[in-house]
């Protein structure tokens, strides 16, 4: 009997170590592992219970092996019945387990310290209905297999019962033998029925990922030794192939472009090589129907078959990618003439600009007055025009130079092989005789003129900057002249442009530091040579520099509309000047201030100056005003009625420079002057007889049209003498008086009011 029950005890523990290994490969099966210690327990509580029960004498030591033996059986039904649960997905209490089993152990050990049959019925009732209980939650499944093994379980519940039942000790032979058979069974069944759930899981894991792949967006595809195992219907439509290619067609040859085979061959290589490869690479590949599709992926290793594999999950970015080149493409290209733009320039000519690189040649050319194209024809055959004048260049230009549009009506040329003087200058005139052809735009034929800066690599400039800076300097003084021309960049184009650029930063500064004075040159009567007045000229005082010429500042300002700021600090400075004289002399001469054209745009301009007069409480006839003969006629709408405005307020106006410009008598009647000013190229020659002429002409224009003339430029005793007897009512010049600083002018004024009758 003890064999048999020792074999009962070895098998049971033999079952659940099966069970065990069972679940070490199905580890999210946590059913199958609370059935194998349940079997394993089993089979030590039978091999403390019954099998040892008569190895010890009664004492406490044996009352420690009861305890023990019915601790290892009700432990190995409770995790029978926490298998079933787990099982059916059912939740339990943990706390409420552990405490049926603490309550079930002490039950029956107390119960066997003074009645072992007692305690005995009562493990064997327990063990039955824990048993039937897990028989019961199995047969939940309805499956039928799942109710064999809940019979499977009814079963041993019975054979549990017989125990105390067939032998007063529970130590039958039927029992056993019948525990053997229903237990090895009932273990079998349960390691099927693992292995039925573990087989559907994996199924329903297999058609889970079967669905995903077949309804996923993304492309998957799987490949070893460059031969197709598995492509999704995402993968093939991203090819536009309806169906895998043969596995014998090698997928590298088919679908990758020739210059990345080895680098998709090593890639492959690495992933195989690696189970851990994680790579994320973007390419592009081909279409079925040979287009390119770019694509961004992940390459990681699978398994396949038994067999590492590349997986590689792909998204169709082409559109992304088509979008990304046309940005790219408009920051680096023009649009209206397809030409490379000002970007695309300067990266190529980075590129070429590097240490040690060959020489090569960077023309800048510009249109010549191609606005007058815009105004008279449209702007539309200015765009046409443009892009015709592309087509030419780039039909035309020698495979060695690059064409790109840098701006409005501006190209630059790069040749990249032209690397000396002679084949720069050959390239330039070749240049122009390419637009010596006229063009056909909006009905109308039309001859381009180009204006060209040329500069060499490296001596021009050794960056991309520096050399366009060198080669727009030379375009811009080539435009100076006139029709096409090209010139050479030098170094003094560009101390100008920086001496320009340095007056018209720092114009700024000065008219807020108040670096401005004014000198008063004087005018003096025809005959007596008495004082009659001054004329009020601007001086920059700079604190680093010292005085900057008039011929210096006044264009800078003009060019950056500055001399209106300017004119009219020159007014007040002028208007306070004239107040001081007022109240400290008892009288002034009139003063003369030159005001530019651009001082008329301002539609208030003769407004403010009388308000500005006002506020001085100054005579109109006490400030004389000098607009240039070519400004005057220049602007004539906008001059105009402003000069009459303030000539009916009183103030004396002056036409300056006269002789220089291309009035006619029509116009001069016209002006409200009250003074014309013989310009100093008129005044210089005298007394030859040819300029005299020229003077006496004037006068007597003057006269008849009551004018004060005025003879500039008066250097020597002769001029002034042949200026007063041709007929000239006032001089001015370094002879009778240069500009005088206020306080010497002053003295002077004072003077000649002493003087005065």
């Amino acid at each position: 009997m003890t064999a048999l029950m020792l074999v009962s005890a070895c098998l049971n523990i033999m079952l659940g170590g099966a069970l065990l290994l069972l679940w070490a490969q199905e580890r999210h099966q946590d059913h199958v592992r609370d059935w194998g210690w349940s079997w394993m327990l089993l089979g030590i509580g039978l091999t403390l219970g019954p099998i040892m029960q008569d190895w010890l004498a009664p004492g406490p030591l044996r009352d420690l092996q009861a305890l023990m033996a019915a601790a290892s059986l009700m432990a190995s039904q409770g995790f029978q019945t926490v298998g079933a649960l787990r099982y059916r997905g059912r939740r339990f209490s943990k706390s409420f387990t552990f405490g049926l089993f603490v309550l079930s152990v002490a039950l029956i050990a107390t119960l066997g310290m003074h009645d072992m049959r007692a305690a005995l019925i009562a493990g064997a009732a327990v063990l039955s209905l824990m048993c039937l209980v897990s028989g019961w939650l199995i047969w939940q499944g309805g499956h039928r297999f799942e109710r064999w093994v809940a019979m499977g379980f009814g079963a041993l519940a019975a054979v549990h019962a017989s125990g105390p039942v067939l032998d007063e000790h529970a130590r039958s032979v039927l029992t056993y033998s019948l525990g053997i058979l229903v237990q090895t069974t009932l273990c079998l069944g349960l390691i099927l029925l693992s292995v039925r759930r573990a087989h559907a899981l994996a199924r329903q894991q297999g058609e889970r990922f079967t669905r995903l792949a077949e309804f996923s967006l993304q492309g998957l595809v799987v490949m070893r030794n460059h031969r197709l195992l598995y492509a999704n219907p995402a993968a093939l439509a991203i090819f536009g192939a309806t169906e895998m290619p043969s596995e014998d067609v090698d997928l590298i040859e088919l679908a990758v472009p020739p210059e990345q085979h080895d680098a998709a061959r090593m890639r492959h290589a690495r992933v195989l090589a690696d189970r851990n490869a994680h790579i994320e690479w973007e390419s592009h590949r081909l279409a079925r129907d040979g287009g390119a599709v770019h694509l961004q992926c992940l390459s990681s290793q699978v398994e396949w078959d038994g067999t590492a594999a590349e997986l590689i999950v792909m998204i169709n970015d082409s559109s992304r990618y088509e979008a990304a080149e046309a940005l790219r493409r408009q920051a680096l290209h023009d649009e209206l003439t397809e030409l490379p733009n000002r970007n695309h320039a300067v990266a190529r000519l980075q590129a070429l600009c590097r240490p040690g690189a060959p020489p090569f040649t960077l023309l800048s050319a510009d249109l010549d007055r191609f606005q007058l194209v815009n105004e008279t024809l449209g702007h539309e055959a200015g765009d046409a025009l443009l892009r015709a004048i592309a087509r030419r260049l780039s039909r035309q230009l020698p495979p060695n130079a690059e064409l790109a549009r840098l701006g409005e009506d501006q190209f630059v040329i790069i040749g990249a092989d032209v690397g000396d003087t002679i084949a720069a200058q050959a390239l330039a005139e070749q240049l122009l005789g390419m637009l010596a052809t006229p063009f056909s735009v909006a009905g109308a034929e039309l001859f381009v003129h180009l204006s060209i800066g040329v500069a060499l690599f490296p001596q021009d400039g050794r960056d991309a900057a520096t050399l366009l800076r060198a080669a727009d300097s030379a375009m811009h003084r080539a435009k100076a002249t006139a029709g096409a021309s090209w010139l050479f960049f030098d170094a003094t184009m560009k101390q100008a442009a920086q001496a320009r650029l340095e007056v018209e930063q720092a114009l700024g500064r000065a008219l807020a530091a108040g670096e401005f004075l004014l000198e008063y040159q004087p005018k003096f009567s025809a005959g007596t040579r008495q004082l009659c007045g001054f004329e009020a000229l601007v001086r920059w005082e700079r604190p680093d520099r010292g005085r900057v010429s008039p011929v210096e500042f006044i264009p800078a300002a003009e060019r950056t509309g500055q001399i209106k700021a300017l004119g009219g600090l020159i007014i007040a400075m002028a208007c306070t000047q004239l107040r001081e004289w007022e109240q400290t002399l008892g009288g002034a001469l009139p003063v003369a201030v030159n005001v530019s054209p651009l001082q008329f745009e301002d539609p208030l301009f003769a407004e403010r100056l009388l308000e500005q007069l006002r506020a001085h409480e100054l005579p109109p006839g006490r400030f004389e005003i000098e607009i240039t003969e070519t400004a005057a006629i220049g602007h004539v709408e906008r001059v105009l009625p402003q000069l009459a405005q303030l000539r009916q307020a009183g103030v004396p106006i002056a036409l300056d420079d006269f002789g220089t410009g291309q009035s006619s008598l029509t116009m001069l009647r016209q002006l409200p002057i009250a003074a014309m000013k013989l310009d100093r190229s008129l005044i210089t020659p005298l007394p030859a007889s040819d300029a005299a002429a020229i003077v006496q002409a004037a006068c007597v224009l003057g006269r008849s049209l009551k004018l004060e003339i005025v003879a500039e430029g008066v250097e020597t005793p002769a001029q002034a003498t042949s200026a007063e007897a041709l007929g000239c009512t006032q001089l001015q010049g370094y002879l009778l008086g240069r500009p005088l600083p206020a306080a010497i002018a002053t003295q002077l004024l004072e003077q000649a009011l002493r003087k005065a009758p």
